[in-house]
């Protein structure tokens, strides 16, 4: 049997490759409870916010008029190409296509499966082309798909493409430098790594400038060293080679390259960034990370995460201390690791890996790269085991021991007793094999069944172990209260996606307009995308700083990295936007909308004064921009001394004075829509005033800001508050508590209440910790009559826009008198120039409203209007990848003229 195995290897040796990854997999999916192996969603961290909402909507193109460029379920309307290319343009995305999306977290963990088999194909072919087919291979290529990376990042699904594309590039190297010829597949896997995610994209190639300079002096013997400079000459055509193929796979890749560069702009994360050498970590630590069990699920503010298995931990010291590894290995790829480690370490380098974007959530993204070349040097050591001396295997071991006890000396946060032992039961194991192997060797200088039967099967048993077991506590570190939290169970998520839904079908089936909807609960930010709705809100690392501002001037939560719905802002704000229906989990609401329907306990709400997503304004809006950021006066202000009107002394706009402003610039002359609360009181308890900081005097007391006032009014009353940062408080309404304030998702314009004539209101603001920061404060009615004034003249100018698809609209538009001159026709989605708008048939100049909006001028009379968006970059890029697909094509062609000298490959090109 074994005779026959070893006959058959170079056709099994890539199916184990692949299968063992995926059964092992699928048994650790078991044993979690993932569904669709049990009752657990493997949605976690920010597949659970975030990318299962991207990969719900990505379905949607293919089945609905939503678009790949543009979206109007990305918060008010946002570019999807460049969206796309950050985390959707991965291949494997199409198995999700016919996946139900209540369904979708079983389909996200089988496709998954599905790749990490891949990614140990992939390996497992580089280590064969280079050293030849063995089943070895085998124990390198799982430890390649189980890496500490791939586990800590599960839910990073996005980057998973790329590092199963990464060892393909690198074997494309390889080539380019042994055979000093063009090689096709590093063209083609780089260009396919960039178009999947441009991000993971960019580290694989300042990593494959590393790994060529590594192979150029390593796989080039009559080089023998950077001093010998005739024979590096002499292979200078490798290098060539290297440069042209390497801008090809780039410029291959335009069409999604250059829509990622261009929808970058305005991202506040890529402003201002500090050029700083500090230190991210104590590096002394850095090796924690290579333990086995090590991740406890802290990938945010944890050490990079570069486990790769115990056997290559092992060999990777050996690799160091044995005499038939060469000193220009040993030193080249001790620079190599090097330079990762800094590039971990030092803050300035991180953020140049990452793109010259400080890394949210996960600060070391490229540290696949170190695992992957720890992996390819460790079994250059492990093909050569029986040249292994027993003294190098006891000094890694004590190297182990020392490392160990500094590690418990310093209390390492990752590293404890548990992580300790089962690495180093796993250390002495692989030892134990390695001394078995080379007695068994001197014992027998032919091939030794013994050897081939047992030991090496063996090792494999032992690297699967370790590699299966970090990868289940890895993934279930995620997880600690899986049992108490019905949250994660397959039944909530399917809940919602099918109430939601059912709720949303309705709505269509009962209305054909071109309208918003969004909620007062939520499972994500990305709702909208998931379920297939037009919203207000959204969250990805591609979001413009714009669109997030522009919500947050309308008093909708923004908090710098997403700007949300949340628990809304007024009710002009909702009808400006266009939200003409109200998801609640409450059965009333203190704005002017009627009950359109029930749905199990949720009820949905018709808002009658929503406006069509166009409308006319005058010129004064291209002028309107809230001032949210100025400090001037804000004491005054902040204490309740003002003067209660609408613009305050320092002649800028708050949120509700902003609005009424919007009001105006709309036609409407009547009474403000809002209206400042006259008389605020303002006291202290127990704390002391220090500028806009109130410090807590008495721990052991009760802490707080009262502002009071009486209502003189019959209408429901507003209330914002502005601060530096968010801070635990509390507030109290005339003894009734509400949500927390000046927290990351509860801060926002908010309703006050409503209260009889004459009452005193009292609003009280607890500090939870030892202070309070407080800038302003902002009390308003809401005039329900002047909201109805103001929408019968903000329409008098009819405006109808219809979807055709996300990135094409049609409308038609009648404009009355506009005077000397012309209006403004404003669409309630962001400024972009990519937005073509046609008014009967001729091009208009877009314009920014509002400081966000688009808008074109129109003048009097019926128009039709029409407006197509194009992603620049996709514009931009077509043409150049076409131009190099080309250059590809030549270069295949030219090369099949030449005899292929690596026919045995399975990638031979």
């Amino acid at each position: 049997m074994f005779d026959f195995l070893y006959g058959k290897r170079r056709i099994l040796c890539p199916l184990f490759a692949f299968l063992i990854p995926v059964v092992l997999m699928v048994f650790i999916s078991i044993a979690s409870g993932f569904y669709p192996f049990g009752k657990y969603s493997i949605l976690m961290a920010d597949m659970r916010y975030q990318f299962v909402d991207y990969f719900g909507y990505m379905k949607k193109i293919f089945f609905s008029d939503d678009t790949y460029f543009y979206s109007f379920s990305k918060t008010f309307g946002g570019d999807m190409a460049g969206l796309a290319a950050y985390y959707c343009n991965t291949p494997f995305l199409l198995l999700l296509l016919f996946v139900p999306n209540d369904l979708l977290p079983g389909g996200i963990l089988i496709m998954m499966i599905v790749m990490i088999g891949f990614i140990g194909l992939m390996f497992n072919i580089f280590l064969t082309e280079i050293y030849g087919s063995r089943y070895t291979t085998l124990i390198f290529s799982t430890a390649y798909a189980f890496m500490g990376y791939l586990m800590g990042y599960f839910n990073c699904v996005q980057y998973f493409f790329n590092i199963m594309m990464l060892p393909l590039v690198m074997l494309g190297i390889y080539r380019i430098v042994k055979t000093e010829r063009v090689s096709i597949l590093y063209i083609i896997s780089q260009a396919l790594s960039i178009f999947s995610s441009y991000y993971i994209g960019y580290m694989i190639c300042i990593f494959s400038i590393c790994f060529f300079i590594y192979l150029y002096f390593t796989e080039n013997d009559d080089i023998e060293g950077i001093r010998d400079v005739k024979h590096i000459k002499g292979h200078l055509r490798s290098l060539f080679i290297y440069i042209g193929t390497s801008v090809v796979g780039v410029f291959i890749s335009a069409v999604s390259l250059f829509c990622a560069v261009i929808s970058l702009r305005g991202q506040s994360s890529r402003k201002h960034i500090p050029l700083s050498l500090k230190g991210n970590f104590n590096i002394t630590e850095i090796f924690s990370g290579m333990y086995s069990t090590a991740f406890h699920g802290n990938v945010s503010d944890g050490l990079p995460l570069i486990y790769c298995g115990t056997i290559a931990l092992l060999f990777l010291m050996l690799f160091y201390l044995s005499r038939f590894i060469t000193k220009k290995e040993k030193i080249l790829s001790a620079l190599i690791l090097v330079f990762l480690i800094l590039g971990f370490y030092v803050d300035i380098l991180n953020v140049a890996w990452h793109g010259f974007s400080y890394p949210i959530g996960f600060p070391y993204r490229n540290s696949f790269l170190f695992s992957f070349m720890v992996l390819f040097i460790s079994y250059k050591s492990f093909i050569n085991i029986g040249k292994i001396r027993n003294r190098s295997i006891i000094i890694s071991l004590i190297i182990y021991v020392i490392y160990s006890i500094y590690m418990c000396v310093i209390k390492n946060e990752t590293v404890g007793i548990r992580e300790i032992m089962i690495t180093g039961i796993y250390l002495i194991l692989t030892s134990l094999l390695i001394i078995l192997f080379n007695i068994n060797k001197r014992n027998d200088h032919r091939r030794s069944p013994l050897i081939l039967q047992y030991i090496m099967p063996v090792f494999l048993v032992v690297a699967l172990c370790d590699a299966s077991y970090n990868a289940y506590v890895s993934l279930n570190a995620y997880f600690p209260e899986k049992n108490e939290d019905q949250s994660i169970t397959i039944d909530a998520f399917k809940d919602f996606v099918d109430e939601t839904g059912a709720i949303i079908e309705t709505i269509d089936r009962e209305d054909k307009g071109f309208f918003r909807v969004d909620k007062l609960y939520r499972r994500s930010n990305n709702d909208p995308m998931l379920i297939g709705y037009n919203g207000l809100s959204h969250f990805s690392s591609c979001e413009t700083e714009q669109a997030m501002r522009f919500l947050g001037s309308l008093g909708f939560r923004d908090n710098g990295n997403w700007a949300f719905y949340g628990e809304g802002s007024t009710t002009f704000a909702d009808c400006f936007m266009g939200m003409k229906y109200l998801l609640s989990q409450y059965d009333e609401t203190p704005k002017p909308y009627t009950l359109f329907f029930n749905y199990n306990d949720k009820s949905i709400f018709l808002n009658p004064y929503a406006m069509p997503l166009c409308f006319t304004m005058d010129e004064n809006s291209l002028s309107l921009k809230l001032n949210k950021d100025d400090n001037d006066d804000k004491e005054d202000i902040a204490d309740g001394t003002g003067t209660g009107s609408n613009i305050n002394s320092a002649g800028k706009y708050d949120h509700f004075s902003y609005q009424n402003a919007l009001a105006r610039s709309m036609g409407y002359a009547g009474e403000d829509i809002y209206k400042s609360v006259e008389n605020v009181g303002f006291k202290t308890v127990n704390l002391d005033k220090d500028g806009h900081t109130y410090r807590v005097t008495d721990p052991s007391e009760d802490a707080y800001i009262e502002y009071s006032f009486i209502n003189q009014r019959n209408d429901f009353i507003f209330m914002y508050f502005t601060a530096d940062d968010l801070q635990e408080t509390r507030i109290v309404v005339n003894d009734l508590e509400k949500q927390p304030y000046f927290t990351t998702y509860g801060w926002s314009v908010r309703e006050l209440g409503h209260f009889p004539e004459g009452e005193e209101v009292k609003v009280r603001i607890y500090a939870e910790q030892d202070k309070i920061t407080l800038l302003n404060n902002e009390f308003y009615y809401e005039d329900k009559q002047a909201i109805a004034d103001w929408y019968e003249a903000a329409t008098r100018d009819k405006c109808e826009l219809n979807k055709i698809t996300s990135s094409h609209l049609t409308g038609k538009v009648n404009i009355t008198h506009s005077g000397k001159n012309d209006k403004l026709l404003v669409f309630s989605f962001p400024y972009e120039e990519e937005w073509t708008v046609l008014i009967d048939g001729n091009k208009a100049e877009n314009k920014k409203a509002a400081d966000g909006l688009l808008a074109v001028y129109i003048s009097e009379g019926e128009h039709d209007i029409e407006l197509k968006y194009m992603p620049k970059g996709f514009v931009l890029g077509v043409p150049v990848s076409m131009i190099f697909l080309i250059i590809l094509i030549i270069l295949i062609i030219k090369r099949k003229k030449i005899p292929d000298t690596s026919s045995g490959s399975l990638l031979s090109c």
